[in-house]
């Protein structure tokens, strides 16, 4: 080839170079200006993004800041609840210590009340045996004095007996006086007597030997009319409220002196009444 041809191949390659370089150039013009679009736009969405994200990060450092704040208020109030517990577990153990030294001065205390309890009870012993004994001595004493004393009946329960036996004025009654001592004739007579003044007859003895009684024997028939049977009952119920013991109802014919007598009958007096009263010691 000739140099021109030379020349005109190279002219043709260069004109082609050159567009082949402005087509590229317009490439990377259009390209870049596609890319910087949308780096543009990256960028504002990174911007939007790193400015939500800054907004949440405040909205977090604040959230941080109440939490830590809270978190100082429990951990104060922690703190608080934490010497209470110390205070309380302490006061316990105090309250502790004071209940057992409590319990032993209660177990102290209990021990002694039941010495105090056994000492009372053997007191009490000693003081129901003195009573006892006491009381024994009494009643020793109230006997002897009442063995001692003489049989009573007061003038009222004299009346008492006149007007028991006044429906029987005109009947006849036995009595026996057996012993010879000043109170058996003393207590006889306050029984005959008011039996007289009701008017009743008496066949009166006074046996020698014998028989003995002792006390107030009153003896019924059990056929005897009704108004004698009811004069000795209400003669007994008047002796027995003085008279201590020894007055009593008895068998009428176990009632019969045997042997020499002192005899005396009152003027009218008839034999073999059906009503019999024996006096005897006490």
């Amino acid at each position: 080839m000739t140099v021109e041809s030379w020349k005109t191949v190279f002219d043709i390659g260069t004109l082609v170079l050159l567009f082949v370089t402005a087509a590229f150039a317009t490439g990377i013009f259009l390209t870049g200006d596609i890319i910087n679009k949308r780096q543009g736009e990256q960028l504002r969405q990174f911007d939007k993004d790193l400015t939500e994200a800054k907004t949440n990060l405040g909205k977090q450092q604040e959230r941080a800041a109440a939490a830590e704040t809270a978190l100082q208020g429990v951990a104060t109030k922690t703190e608080g609840f934490r010497l209470a517990i110390a205070k309380a577990n302490e006061r316990a153990s105090k309250a502790q210590e004071s209940l057992a030294l409590a319990e032993q001065h209660s177990a102290e205390a209990n021990a002694k009340a039941e010495g105090f309890r056994r000492d009372i009870a053997q007191a009490n012993e000693r003081a129901a045996e003195a009573n006892r004994i006491a009381e024994q001595e009494r009643l020793a004493r109230l006997q002897i004095e009442a063995r001692l004393a003489d049989r009573i009946i007061s003038p009222f329960q004299e009346q008492k007996i006149q007007e028991a036996f006044a429906p029987l004025k005109g009947k006849t009654v036995e009595i026996a006086v057996l012993g010879d001592t000043m109170e058996i004739a003393q207590f006889a007579n306050k029984i005959i007597e008011p039996i007289r003044r009701a008017g009743v007859l008496i066949n009166l003895s006074r046996p020698l030997g014998g028989a003995t009684a002792r006390g107030v024997l009153v003896g019924i028939k059990a056929d005897a009319p009704p108004e004698l049977k009811q004069a000795a009952n209400t003669l007994i119920a008047i002796l027995q409220q003085t008279v201590p013991g020894g007055v009593a109802p008895w068998e009428f014919d176990k009632l019969a002196t045997v042997g020499a007598a002192m005899v005396s009958h009152d003027e009218g007096a008839q034999p073999n009444s059906p009503l019999r009263i024996w006096i005897g010691s006490k």
